[in-house]
């Protein structure tokens, strides 16, 4: 019920009348009760001030009787949710493909990615590719290579007999890279290695058999 405030005296009940013009022949009249934030209109005849008073008191025990069941308190209706425009998810790039290099680490492979390592001339048989994994090993233990520099074998055989009697130290003393392989093939800086970049090889992901 509505019918205290708080400091629990009853709130008051407020009653307005609408009476037409006194000189109007029809009698009638409107009547709205309310008490807090309960309330009732009626529409009643009348004769005299008697059938007013009969008026006020029907609407008050009306009110009355409101007050004691009250309608059920409608909730509002939870706020509307705005639908919210999922970003496009940005295209996820493929990974850079590796390729696994025979090297003295202790897993026996170092991962270098694929297109730093290149044949240059036009050996695509998997032996030419296995001989040119070899030259690669050998540059990288050695410490001539980083592994992450793109580099072009122009004739892995050659390059190989080249590597071959030199021991890890005299390789990094006494050479340097250059001297075995072409740096940056991409962007060759001789008319010889621009000849050569036609035929440049991408090599594949391949595992090395041992010897």
């Amino acid at each position: 019920m509505t019918t205290n405030n708080i400091t629990g005296t009853p709130q008051p009940i407020t009653i307005t009348l609408t009476l037409p013009h006194a000189d109007t022949l029809s009698k009638s009249g409107t009547l709205l009760i309310q008490r807090g934030d309960l309330a009732k209109l009626f529409q009643f005849h009348y004769t005299n001030t008697g059938d007013i008073a009969s008026a006020i008191h029907d609407a008050t025990d009306a009110l009355i009787a409101l007050e004691n069941n009250p309608p059920p308190v409608i909730p509002d209706l939870p706020p509307r949710k705005t639908a919210v425009t999922a970003a496009p998810t940005p295209p996820v790039e493929p990974p850079e493909p590796m390729i696994q290099v025979p090297t003295k680490t202790k897993k026996g492979t170092t991962a270098v990615p694929a297109l730093c390592l290149q044949i240059m001339s036009g050996d695509t048989d998997e032996t030419a590719q296995q001989q040119a994994l070899k030259v690669a090993g050998r540059l990288l233990d050695s410490g001539l290579w980083d592994g992450k520099t793109p580099i072009g074998i122009n004739d892995v055989y050659a390059t190989q007999l080249s590597l071959d009697g030199l021991t890890d130290k005299e390789l990094k003393v006494l050479f340097n890279l250059e001297q075995f392989v072409q740096v940056n093939p991409g962007t060759p800086a001789t008319d010889e290695a621009q000849d050569n970049q036609g035929d440049a090889l991408v090599l594949p992901e391949m595992q090395v058999t041992p010897d």
